[in-house]
């Protein structure tokens, strides 16, 4: 269901070369048609000097990299005031967008969920501390009016300097996916509020005749594109060019 009130997006961008790649302009300039502000988290100062070629309603916020995707995420909340937006998306570059988005928001438009996303997902890592591991992926998820509260309290109780000061990097990551990816999925679920995604993993799954959880986003890639789902994840292509 449409919502009135300004929507922002925040596109939370790793890049350690001195340019913004092609790629990740096309998918800034895409997402500008469909969020009143795009505020790019980055930590590539260099970025800066690509003000020209962006469109008028993105914004670059230059962040230190710390606690990968949720430390930009995190930064990036903070530094906005949320009561101001009926909806926040957290979307990141690890996805190569090939063409429009309109498919996307034009089936968002129809729901009446709180928050929603492009895929879920229901793989357990071996770390996880959680009873129910269901969770909207992270690189694309969108929270509607009355999930932005709940996500405030969510960051506010999460402990941001431990994750700054933990200099293991596998141990970071782990937390990162308990905490934020996972964790978050279910406080909001665990808090009565509702959730959809575009692609449902285990019916997708289902549809390939495998019954375990799977990534249908770096399994499955090539049939997606083929059903008119233009993006493809950026790890798929490097491993496999």
């Amino acid at each position: 269901m449409e919502q009135k009130g300004k929507k922002l997006c925040l596109f939370l961008h790793h890049f350690i070369d001195e340019y913004l790649p092609l790629y990740v302009r096309y998918y800034l300039n895409e997402l500008s048609h469909h969020f009143d502000e795009v505020r790019m988290v980055t930590t590539n100062e260099v970025v800066s000097s690509s003000r020209d070629i962006l469109k008028s309603n993105i914004k670059i916020q230059i962040e230190e990299n710390e606690g990968y995707d949720f430390g930009l995420f995190y930064k990036g909340f903070k530094a906005i005031n949320p009561s101001e937006y009926s909806q926040i998306a957290c979307i990141n570059d690890s996805n190569i967008l090939l063409g429009r988005l309109n498919f996307l928001f034009d089936w968002s438009r129809n729901l009446t969920v709180d928050f929603w996303g492009l895929v879920d997902s229901e793989e357990r890592p071996w770390f996880s501390s959680h009873q129910g591991n269901y969770h909207v992926q992270s690189h694309f998820v969108v929270f509607n009016a009355n999930a932005i509260p709940l996500l405030q309290a969510y960051l506010s109780k999460m402990d941001f300097e431990q994750l700054r000061r933990e200099t293991d990097l596998k141990k970071l990551r782990q937390k990162i996916i308990n905490d934020w990816e996972i964790g978050l999925t279910q406080f909001l679920l665990s808090n009565k509020l509702s959730c959809k995604t575009f692609i449902n993993s285990r019916g997708y799954a289902s549809k390939q005749g495998v019954s375990r959880p799977v990534n249908v986003m770096h399994k499955y890639y090539a049939e997606l594109v083929k059903e008119g789902v233009p993006i493809i994840k950026k790890r798929v292509v490097m491993n496999r060019s």
